[in-house]
Parts: structure tokens; sequence; C-alpha cells
């Protein structure tokens, strides 16, 4: 499965303990996503989005995990967007698409939309 974010696909869902990039991964894009509503008419509210970076990152270790579960008011998920196949630079594309979903969506309130 995958849920599209502004145009992009992003690979998931998984759960904030499972998702760990090593060093030798390609980077992703994160987005922290609190599922809810009836299986058959989900609504998926975007609470967070960053970056693993080059060095990689265990996500159950990021400092927005307490927030994260804070503003949650559903099931906490994870998608991820692998950076690898992207062109250019993954950390200034990273913050392009950061910068992108924080003004579009401004966590932890932004609804997203299916239909886009």
């Amino acid at each position: 499965m995958g849920l599209k974010i502004s145009g992009r696909l992003f690979y998931g869902p998984s759960p904030i303990d499972k998702v760990v990039v090593k060093k030798n991964h390609a980077p992703v894009v994160f987005a922290i996503v609190s599922r809810s509503g009836e299986p058959w008419n989900p609504v998926f509210r975007l609470l967070d989005v960053g970056f693993s970076g080059s060095d990689g990152m265990i996500l159950s270790q990021h400092p927005g995990v307490t927030q994260w579960e804070a503003d949650n008011d559903g099931i906490l998920q994870v998608y991820v967007l692998d950076l690898k196949r992207q062109d250019g630079d993954p950390a200034a594309r990273a913050g392009a698409i950061i910068k992108e979903f924080r003004e579009k969506y401004q966590p932890p309130k932004g609804l997203i939309s299916l239909a886009e």
C-alpha cells in the first residue's frame, strides 16, 4: 500500500518502531500520519514530516515521538518517500518537500485529501 501526499507516493504504512533507515540505505522523507475513521472512509492527518539524513536513523529514537503520540487521535503510522530515485541532492529535495508540506498541511492539523 501507499499514500499519495501532494502528488508523491509514500510507501507504508509502518509502525514507528519498525522504521530504521541504515546509513547505506537511500535517505527518506518520512510522514507521520494519524489514521482515523472507518476502514471504508479513512481520514489521514499529517502530524509531522522529516528527513532521515545521510547517516540514517531509528525513528523510534526521534525526539518528536512523544509529541506525535500526544497529537495522535487514531492509529499512528509512518509513510516514507525514498529519495534515491529522485533527481538532485537528497537533502535539498527533502528540504523542499518538508517546506511544502508544512506550508500546505500545517502539521499537526493537516488533513490529507485522498482526491489529490
